[in-house]
């Protein structure tokens, strides 16, 4: 799979705190001497010091840095930088701050982010432009890809597409397709092509080979973030039960494609619209036009919440002492017990170089956070999450 918009975001930001940190370390020693690291510390919040030396979280943290710069702009940056540059160095906070919160980045998003790294970067001279350019124009070949896209779907013609759209408008409601092409094509059936010849341009066969593979990936994803310090063996099983062809047809179900797909009236004579088979394939074949139409973070938001409804089940009737036992599971059926919801561990703050990070990891429930974990891994990071989250509940 091609990097995600979320790793390219994280990997420039590592680039810009390397380019960064020599840089604001010159020009506050140049003010304030020896007491450089004391007041840089006065910019910053108690709590993002409460684990890391002030240098630490300098080095480490690249939102500090553009902090110190925004907050120390008229003593210290102000002669050497423009107003330009400062309005960069608030910008790449907010981004930084959506990456840290795993805010779903568009590949335009993306671009700009990356772009304003780079002119930030170029303003102070650093070495480090160079890579994050690179990086921004494998982006930017990626935004001419989509938008040309976006060019063929305008150019095609009102009386192909409108319709389709109109006849499939609830379905899109679930699955907000930009190409409704894309889905009608997903949704046709061979034996449709049989019957109707000239009334379509292709089956959906080749689209759910695609969307097998697509569900594979982000099922193993689901399952390895799910289920930290399991087994390869469980975790195995764990991901075929989320996409075996009688699980993908409950799924289908779920969104109701059977109402959707285009068959052979022989087909549906045979009861092909409830055929556990044919529902699975059919959501193959969305998932796979979702994945070309949308991206992979799209087809994510979709399938996630269908993982979720699997792993409820399954805690719900194998709650056994070993599960209890591990804290995450233990936090997992509170939340399910309490309020039938799977909590999630999302990544508040990531900081140090690739072989030495440090995670900040949140468990929520329902939007409300339980508690707060950190650790040089994202699992380990998790399960003191969901300690936190149990002391506070007075389970631990």
């Amino acid at each position: 799979m091609a990097i995600s918009n979320h790793e390219q975001v994280g990997r420039a930001l590592n680039l810009l705190g390397k380019g960064l940190y020599p840089y604001v370390e010159q020009q506050m020693r140049a003010i304030y001497g020896n007491a450089w690291l004391s007041r840089a510390k006065s910019c910053l919040s108690e709590d993002s010091t409460l684990r890391r030396t002030i240098e630490e979280t300098l080095r480490e943290d690249v939102s500090a840095l553009l902090k110190v710069m925004t907050k120390r702009w008229e003593t210290v940056f102000k002669p050497e930088l423009s107003y330009t540059e400062r309005a960069l160095a608030s910008e790449l906070i907010d981004v930084r701050n959506k990456w840290a919160h795993r805010v779903r980045l568009s590949t335009e998003d993306t671009y700009r982010a990356l772009d304003s790294m780079t002119l930030l970067l170029g303003a102070i001279d650093a070495t480090e432009k160079e890579a994050v350019a690179k990086q921004k124009q494998e982006v930017l070949r990626l935004l001419w890809q989509e938008q040309s896209r976006q060019e063929t779907r305008k150019s095609q013609t009102s009386t192909e597409e409108s319709p389709i759209r109109e006849h499939l408008h609830e379905l899109l409601k679930k699955i907000p397709f930009q190409d409704a092409l894309l889905l009608y094509l997903a949704l046709t059936h061979r034996s449709y092509i049989f019957e109707n010849p000239t009334q379509t341009q292709g089956d959906n066969e080749q689209l759910e080979f695609l969307g097998d593979s697509v569900l594979e990936f982000l099922a193993g994803d689901y399952v390895f973030e799910q289920f930290p310090g399991r087994n390869e063996g469980e975790l195995t099983k764990r991901r075929s039960n989320l996409v075996d062809n009688t699980q993908l047809a409950k799924f289908a179900t779920e969104l109701d494609l059977g109402r959707w797909i285009r068959l052979s009236k022989g087909e549906q004579l045979q009861g092909g619209r409830t055929k556990l088979s044919l529902l699975s394939n059919t959501f193959e074949a969305v998932i796979g036009a979702y994945y070309l139409d949308s991206g992979i973070e799209a087809v994510r938001e979709l399938v996630e919440p269908l993982f979720d409804l699997v792993v409820e089940d399954a805690v719900s009737q194998d709650a056994t002492p070993e599960i209890l036992n591990d804290v995450k599971n233990r936090f997992q059926n509170w939340a399910q017990t309490n309020h039938q919801q799977i909590p999630k561990y999302p990544v508040t703050n990531e900081v140090g170089a690739d072989h030495a990070k440090m995670f900040t990891v949140e468990v929520r429930v329902n939007g409300t956070v339980y508690g707060e974990g950190t650790a040089n891994k994202k699992k380990e990071a998790e399960k003191q999450a969901a300690s936190d989250a149990l002391r506070k509940l007075g389970l631990l």
